[in-house]
This record gives structure tokens, C-alpha cells and sequence, in this order.
């Protein structure tokens, strides 16, 4: 999809920040991976600082300004510019997609340094759109969204499939939301289950879908 003129880009990014307020700012996502029986997490926090840079857009507005204004459909095509490259359009296509990436990210991996202009730490995602997070103060916070396979810019030796996916208001100790999880895969799969003992509330976990347990055995 094309984004047409500037007009069109404001609506998008009006509808995205809606969006991002309803799934994601101010709370945290924990990607769970398993690797030939390996687990690991990756927490990442979402605020509304972090918005801005997801869009690809220019603005003299700080980055919390830039949030309230579009979350309120309050920006004018005066605060935005795009960027020369055609990188903004590219963010804008697949932003909309993004905005459940606590849903829909299927691979996690370290990003390979492959992109001349690309400062990023991490990546989520899929085989069209990845999310960039950069480590800050301890957790992996977004700084920009990709219309890229992901595996075309990761390493493979640290690319993950996804296991599952948990939400969490940042300030909560422990998750309790089930966003997602593999075909195939039950919560207490011993791949999985040792290293969510430490972060996900097992007994109280809320999903809006069937989570499968291993049968009992008597």
C-alpha cells in the first residue's frame, strides 16, 4: 500500500498511536524462545516516548508532544515532514501491522549490523516486518519499525523461533497475559516452563484463547 500524500500519513499515524495506547504503551512484552530445548526471554517496555521513532516521520515536536498530539488526532501536516530517503513511507506501510507485535512476532533475533544506516539492537517479528529495540537501563525498548524479512537482518546463530508471548503493565511483578503461543506448544512445556517460573504468573494467566496443559499423569 502506498501512502499518498501527507494527509494520508497523519491518518495513519493518528489510527497507529490508538492503537499503541490499547496494546502497548506502559506496559511490558516478554518474548519467549525455544532453541533445541533451550529457553530463553527477551522483556521489552513500551512507552509513549517510543512511539515517534516507529514512524519514520521528522518532527520538532519532543517525542512525548508528537504521541499526545497524534494518540488526540492533534497533528498538523506543519509538525511532520518525511524523511528524503523513502524510509518513512516503508515504516507507515507496515506500521498498522506492528501495533500487535505482542501478537503476531513469530522470530527474535540480535540484529547483524548489515543496515549502513541502522542503529538497533534487536529485532522482532516476521518474514515482512520486523520492530527494532535497543537495550536501555536493563530492558529492550522500541527505536524503529523495518519492512524487512527478518532473517535477512539477523544473525543466524541468534535467531529464534518465538514460543510464546506475555504482557504486563510495567509496574506488575509478574506477567499474567498470554498473547500467544506456537502450534503445538503447551504452558508447561519443559522447554519453556522452568524459565517462566521466574516471570509469569502460572497460577492466574489470562488468555483470550484455549491454553493447553500436558495431560496429568496418574
Amino acid at each position: 500500500m502506498a501512502i499518498s500524500n501527507p494527509t494520508e500519513a497523519l491518518r495513519i499515524v493518528s489510527t497507529c498511536a490508538a492503537l499503541y495506547e490499547k496494546n502497548l504503551s506502559g506496559k511490558n512484552v516478554l518474548f519467549a524462545t525455544v532453541d533445541d530445548d533451550k529457553s530463553a526471554c527477551v522483556e521489552t517496555l513500551f512507552q509513549p516516548q517510543n512511539f515517534l521513532h516507529l514512524t519514520g516521520l521528522q518532527t520538532n515536536l519532543s517525542s512525548e508532544r508528537f504521541y499526545d498530539a497524534a494518540l488526540h488526532q492533534r497533528l498538523k501536516l506543519s509538525d511532520v515532514s518525511f524523511k528524503t530517503s523513502g524510509v518513512t513511507e516503508l515504516k507507515l506501510q507496515i506500521l498498522p501491522r506492528l501495533m500487535s507485535i505482542h501478537i503476531t512476532a513469530r522470530m527474535i533475533g540480535d540484529y547483524d549490523h548489515s543496515q549502513p544506516l541502522l542503529i538497533t539492537d534487536k529485532l522482532a517479528g516476521t518474514v515482512t516486518m520486523a520492530m527494532g529495540f535497543v537495550l536501555t537501563n536493563g530492558v529492550y525498548v522500541p527505536n524503529t519499525a523495518l519492512k524487512k524479512d527478518l532473517r535477512d537482518i539477523t544473525a543466524n546463530a541468534t535467531r529464534r523461533k518465538v514460543a510464546a508471548i506475555f504482557t504486563k503493565t510495567k509496574n506488575s511483578e509478574k506477567y499474567m497475559h498470554l498473547t500467544y503461543i506456537a502450534k503445538g506448544m503447551t504452558i508447561d512445556d519443559p522447554a519453556i516452563s522452568s524459565i517462566l517460573q521466574e516471570n509469569v504468573d502460572m497460577e492466574n494467566l489470562i488468555a483470550e484463547f484455549p491454553v493447553l496443559r500436558k495431560p496429568s499423569v496418574c
